[in-house]
């Protein structure tokens, strides 16, 4: 059964479905909300409302072929309920094994960049999740953010403007 006829069967009901869909995507739902609190508790926490709120919500989604970008959406405005009701500091440098940078730069510069991302912004910081951590394209980001396509490009722009700066500080710092 592929992906449209798992979601159109979600929606008539079918809980098999719906629970093979989260099933087959609960592992990057879990590493997104993890990038956003830092902590399995929670992140566990998050992804259990995202998949009660898409339960409950299934039949209104109109376009099957949104599904992820639907399901992706729930899960940051879970996350952010999250952070704002919990007034956490994010520190991206907790993260542990969500990118395999660690085969290709040192351990030092892994900390580095995560350091650098966690100082962004939330718009940007999520946009650079999005794109660099979940490998989404500008369209996709674009109907997650439920914003322009050329929004998405100019924060991301402005997003990596501001991570170099927040590398050049790390590494004078450092």
């Amino acid at each position: 059964m592929d992906l449209e006829e798992k979601i159109i069967k979600a929606k008539k009901g079918d809980d098999n479905a719906f629970y093979e869909l989260i099933s087959e995507r609960k592992d990057i739902l879990y590493k997104t909300a993890f990038t956003y609190v830092k902590n399995k508790e929670d992140a566990l926490d998050i992804l259990n409302e995202t998949v009660y709120r898409a339960f409950i919500s299934i039949r209104k989604l109109k376009e099957p072929r949104f599904f992820n970008t639907w399901i992706t959406r729930i899960l940051i405005n879970c996350a952010l309920d999250t952070i704002r009701k919990d007034k956490k500091v994010l520190q991206l440098h907790e993260q542990k094994g969500l990118v395999s940078l660690s085969n290709t730069l040192p351990q030092e510069e892994v900390f580095d960049l995560y350091t650098a991302v966690d100082g962004l912004k939330e718009r940007y910081k999520t946009i650079v999740i999005l794109k660099y951590f979940q490998d989404m394209t500008f369209a996709e980001i674009a109907e997650v953010l439920q914003c322009p396509l050329g929004t998405v490009k100019t924060n991301l722009y402005k997003a990596l403007q501001e991570l170099r700066i927040n590398l050049e500080e790390v590494e004078l710092d450092g």
